[in-house]
């Protein structure tokens, strides 16, 4: 008798364990859903290199830029060597469309209307600067050491600016989004030169219109 009460206490202590374990998982998996679900509950179409949890600001970004392309293009590379190439790049276009996503909606709606916005980079808001210069770390880290040849830029945002006239604190850059006739977004940063002209572009593809 005392053996049974043993075996069925011990069986009991069993199911008490299985069950709280049960409601664990069953705690995380809703919560796991539901980031999964904000985007598709906001209905905002993501590309496959979306983030997992994709920031309000890539979420802006992503309600206006309908099409995605591969960039860059990787003809010109060997497989892998392209394949690791495109990774990079799609890394570091998500900081770049956070940074669009941290315009303002009348910003966003002169863009929608104009297909060519421009901002001076000390008019940007705390906010809006410290997003474009996490583009330029992350792109910095993506593509240290890697020759970006399908680009106008080595693996420094910074460094290629101040080569083309840009001030340390980037006081006399601009900032341009741009729909091309085919289409495509661009973003262009341009260095405000001595003689009240602007340098050549320092571009970026962000995606199709």
């Amino acid at each position: 008798m005392r053996t049974l009460r043993y075996a069925i206490a011990c069986l009991s202590c069993e199911m008490i364990l299985v069950l709280l374990l049960a409601s664990g998982c069953g705690r995380r998996a809703p919560q796991q859903q539901v980031v999964r679900s904000s985007a598709q509950a906001a209905n905002v179409p993501l590309p496959v290199w979306a983030p997992e949890n994709p920031s309000p600001e890539f979420l802006r970004a992503a309600r206006v830029f309908k099409t995605w392309v591969n960039e860059p293009d990787i003809t010109d590379e060997p497989e892998l060597a392209g394949r690791a190439l495109e990774i990079r790049f799609r890394r570091a276009l998500v900081p770049a469309w956070e940074f669009f996503g941290s315009l303002t909606d009348e910003q966003i709606e002169r863009f929608r209307s104009t297909r060519d916005l421009r901002i001076r980079v000390k008019d940007l808001t705390d906010e809006q600067r410290a997003a474009l210069y996490r583009f330029f770390d992350v792109w910095r880290k993506e593509f240290k050491g890697v020759s970006s040849v399908n680009t106008g830029f080595s693996e420094d945002w910074l460094v290629d600016l101040y080569k083309v006239g840009a001030q340390e604190d980037l006081s006399n850059v601009e900032v341009q989004f741009l729909v091309r006739a085919s289409g495509r977004v661009a973003m262009l940063l341009r260095s405000r030169q001595p003689d009240g002209s602007l340098g050549l572009p320092c571009p970026i593809g962000l995606g199709d219109m």
